[in-house]
């Protein structure tokens, strides 16, 4: 997955690259669909906010949050991010109904005599 980082009105150090690495480094084990990640940081006064763009194969979702620590802002917007990720997953599992008969060979009423 393609990480790609970007800041307005700041600098950013590479405690905050490694944090935001860590934290999307997590989020690519379990969504293996993702082909890229863009995190844009803002300040403005003493507020932070953070903005996460996420795409992949049919997905594409953004979280910002804003909060007065930027790691706050980075980790609110990444837990957003994730909720919707969640979300999508569960909408597209797979829901057909079984059959009778597998149903009652996983239930063990159906024996061989």
């Amino acid at each position: 997955m393609e990480k790609i980082t970007a800041s307005r009105h700041f600098e950013i150090n590479d405690r905050v690259k490694s944090f935001i690495n860590g934290e999307l480094s997590q989020i690519e084990k379990e969504y293996n669909k993702l082909t890229s990640a863009r995190v844009v940081l803002d300040q403005q006064k003493s507020w932070y906010s953070a903005e996460v763009i996420l795409h992949g194969k049919n997905i594409e979702y953004t979280a910002q949050a804003r909060e007065k620590d930027v790691f706050a802002a980075i980790s609110s917007a990444i837990k957003k991010i994730d909720r919707q990720l969640r979300k999508h997953l569960d909408k597209v599992q797979d829901h057909k109904k079984k059959s009778v008969s597998e149903i009652e060979i996983a239930s063990g009423e159906l024996e061989t005599e």
